[in-house]
């Protein structure tokens, strides 16, 4: 029995290790968020309210659609939300991408973009996915004041909950680079976080791209509240813990929950960036006085001991259509 179980545990532990490996390199990094919103001068204003200084205005800016065969004009911001590379976009004037998502789904996340290499490996990257029947949805170059952009966004939407989004070499780059993480509250991003009613197909969509299966948990939570009134919401999380911020799944199955009110609102999709906190009732104390919304929350594990913690989420409606939640884990 003693070496049967080590046997086991060598296979599990080596095909759990190739899993990880067989993850391309590109996909355990996001480079940046677009993020497409109505009105960039009141997102902006909000999350600088909310403590986040970092934020580089592009004004008004021409933008090629290729795919599409237009030119539009958008209006642009970056930011880095404690670690999290923002890529605002207003759309102003033309028929795009941007402006069709907003159509459909209002402000929100878009798009999770990854940087290639080169434009070489983006060209590889392109072959493969178009072997397994991605196609592009479209391919974008961008002139702004401080350089060019470029991105091609994959057509994932529709199966996959959100555009799969590229970048290479070193466009944009520095624009990112001239932005830190710094804010008032030291928040570090924790989580790209999304809402969707079946985790089954939307796992098996993104592992044929290449991303690992997610791993389904079903949390057991307390003191839960839902906009000042405990209620007893449930949900099933699936996970993708390999990439150097987790992706976290968020499957409604008791309301009244924030995830079903996003899905009814917006659709399927991002919907929230977890950040974690130091001190949980400083930062609320500060968002409260200042207007803002505690939309849920709850906690989870024993009360004062090693794994717990607990969970708030304020709500940003109209501050981009995108949730904030704020994680924070007990330490000894």
């Amino acid at each position: 029995m003693k070496n049967f179980c080590l046997i086991f545990l060598t296979v599990f532990f080596f095909s759990c290790k190739q899993q990880s490996s067989e993850i391309p390199d590109h996909f355990r990094h996001v480079d940046q968020v677009i993020w497409v919103v109505e009105n960039m001068n009141n997102t902006v204003a909000h999350w600088k309210d909310l403590g986040f200084n970092q934020v580089l205005d592009l004004d008004t800016v021409d933008a090629t659609l290729i795919t599409s065969r237009k030119e539009v004009k958008l209006k642009m911001a970056r930011a880095n939300l404690g670690g999290s590379n923002i890529t605002w976009i207003e759309p102003l004037e033309g028929e795009s991408v941007f402006s069709e998502f907003r159509t459909s789904y209002g402000d929100g996340a878009m798009s999770l973009v990854h940087r290639m290499d080169s434009k070489k490996a983006l060209q590889q990257e392109l072959k493969r996915l178009s072997k397994i029947g991605l196609d592009i949805r479209e391919e974008i170059e961008i002139l702004t004041g401080k350089g060019e952009l470029y991105y091609i966004l994959m057509d994932s939407r529709d199966e996959g909950k959100y555009y799969l989004g590229y970048t290479y070499g070193d466009k944009g780059l520095e624009m990112i680079q001239e932005l830190s993480s710094a804010n008032l509250h030291n928040m570090k991003i924790n989580q790209y976080a999304f809402a969707i009613h079946d985790a089954e197909p939307v796992s098996e969509y993104w592992h044929k791209i290449g991303q690992p299966e997610f791993q389904i948990s079903y949390p057991e939570l307390g003191n839960t509240h839902y906009y000042g009134e405990i209620v007893d919401h449930e949900l099933i999380q699936g996970w993708q813990r390999q990439f150097d911020i987790s992706y976290e799944w968020c499957i409604p199955v008791r309301t009244p929950i924030v995830y079903e009110d996003h899905i009814r609102k917006h659709g399927e999709g991002i919907h929230h960036l977890a950040f974690t906190v130091e001190d949980m009732d400083k930062v609320l104390e500060d968002y409260k006085s200042k207007g803002y919304t505690v939309s849920m929350g709850g906690t989870w594990g024993e009360e004062g001991k090693p794994g717990s913690g607990r969970y708030e989420y304020i709500d940003l409606e109209n501050t981009g259509g995108l949730t904030m939640e704020l994680l924070w884990n007990y330490k000894e």
